[in-house]
């Protein structure tokens, strides 16, 4: 999965509420951390919370999927939602398998820690020991790859979204990425930090990335709905992917899934496998994280009097998460079909429905009609001088759309007020804005959670333009 400036902001945000990452960060919220009371939670309570939380976003058209939620040995909760493929309307079962995105990252770290254990890895090990030519590559450690403090180089370009490409050439293209920073100076969320864990996994255990997963992590723990795969599930009870659009049909089948890279994103399962899997990271020693001053693949959280560890992830047409409240035995899977801005809003709802709070509702957008010929004034390519992505913006299926920088997967937009656009995939809005000649030129993107970005237009077409557009 390569991760789109979205997840990167979101990440950064989440990153700085929840500390960062690393064993400082690690320290300092442990010393925050105060008295914790275990109690157990009433089952319908619970699933009366999470009816109404999820019953909200389902008619919105914004979810559709799996939610377990347990403590210790007891489910509090277990739903499907919608369809597993909304063309032939099957219904989502509860054993109904998903891409897990990076989720994945939880069981590379774990298959990491395990090589570590056995005494054929070291933390402090360069990855020059195990893979040539990458930038910088005698001062990345294997503990830098696991923290995202490695400031390796990031993939783009529109194959890698499309083709399952070899590890072999993956690797060529890294080694000509250029590094981000020196490692060590700062943290950037990284994709291809896990992806050089994987090939690292690989060249360590002299067997694949899937085969050593399934070998010391799926078979062990009775997975036997989890696996790796490149774009397509297996055959039978799986999960087909949507994105919510601004059209009236509301959702978008992909047109293909989306590659996603071994070590960050390839891990598929359902949610009855993840909750062996989260109870075996929150008792089983082989998998215990509790001994790690900050827990590689996880992020270590505290929103409101209580600590948690938990991942989430994307992948076009798929959300993922999980949560551990190891002082409670809780234990949570979010699995979606339907890429909305939904997935922003899981983990402060999660909060809510275990212990009481208010829940979040769908976001309430109504669309103004827009001509094609007004939707031109919008048309064009804009850059940020915040991130290295770009973003492109085009008419497209009488509908103005967007994608990010290289990704082929394109997210339509709907008018709600002058100059001002709804993205349902990410519950973002976008405000243009004109300069002394009337024409766009530049946008400013807000996201839930108060991240913002800046977008200057690359080409300004003058109001009185021979490809001029009106108002709406």
């Amino acid at each position: 999965m390569r991760t789109r400036p979205i997840t990167r902001i979101t990440l950064a945000a989440v990153l700085a509420f929840g500390g960062a990452v690393g064993q400082a960060g690690a320290r300092q919220a442990s010393a925050g951390a105060g008295p914790q009371e275990a109690r157990s939670l009433e089952a319908a309570v619970v699933a009366s919370r999470a009816d109404s939380w999820l019953g909200a976003y389902e008619k919105a058209g914004d979810f559709s999927g799996v939610v377990v939620l347990a403590q210790g040995d007891n489910v509090l909760y277990a739903k499907a939602f919608g369809f597993a493929d909304m063309q032939v309307r099957s219904p989502n079962r509860l054993e109904t398998r998903f891409r897990v995105a990076s989720l994945s990252k939880t069981f590379t770290a774990a298959a990491v820690e395990q090589l570590v254990a056995r005494g054929k890895l070291r933390y402090t090990d360069p990855i020059s020991r195990y893979v040539g030519g990458i930038a910088n590559g005698d001062a990345i450690t294997i503990e830098q790859l696991l923290t995202h403090e490695s400031g390796v180089g990031v993939l783009d370009s529109e194959d890698l979204y499309r083709d399952c490409i070899s590890h072999d050439q993956l690797l060529h293209r890294l080694a000509n990425a250029k590094p981000l920073f020196a490692p060590g100076k700062r943290s950037a969320y990284s994709n291809e930090g896990y992806f050089l864990l994987a090939a690292v996994i690989e060249r360590v255990s002299g067997t694949s990335y899937e085969n050593f997963l399934r070998q010391n992590i799926f078979t062990p723990l009775q997975m036997g709905n989890s696996g790796v795969a490149c774009r397509d599930l297996p055959a039978g009870r799986s999960a087909f992917g949507n994105v919510s659009t601004a059209s009236e049909a509301r959702l978008q089948p992909l047109p293909y899934n989306e590659a996603a890279l071994d070590g960050a994103g390839s891990v598929y399962s359902n949610a009855d496998d993840l909750l062996r899997w989260l109870r075996a990271v929150g008792s089983n020693p082989s998998f215990s994280v509790s001994k790690l001053g900050y827990p590689y693949g996880w992020g270590k959280r505290r929103y409101g009097t209580r600590d948690l560890i938990e991942q989430s992830g994307q992948l076009e047409g798929f959300i993922a998460h999980v949560a551990i409240y190891p002082k409670e035995h809780i234990y949570a899977v979010v699995l979606g079909n339907i890429q909305s801005g939904f997935s922003q809003r899981v983990t402060q709802d999660l909060e809510a429905v275990l212990f009481g709070g208010p829940l979040s509702l769908p976001p309430a957008a109504t669309p103004i009609l827009l001509g094609e010929r007004s939707m031109r004034q919008y048309v064009g390519s804009y850059h940020s001088k915040e991130i290295a992505y770009s973003q492109t913006l085009a008419i497209r299926d009488g509908q103005l759309a967007m994608h990010w920088g290289q990704d082929p997967f394109w997210r339509e937009m709907v008018m709600i007020d002058g100059d001002a656009f709804f993205l349902r995939a990410e519950y973002a809005q976008i405000h243009f804005e004109r300069g002394p000649d009337g024409a766009v030129h530049r946008m400013v993107w807000s996201w839930p959670g108060g991240a913002h970005l800046a977008f200057d237009k690359d080409r300004i077409v003058e109001d009185n333009g021979p490809d001029a557009a009106v108002n709406p």
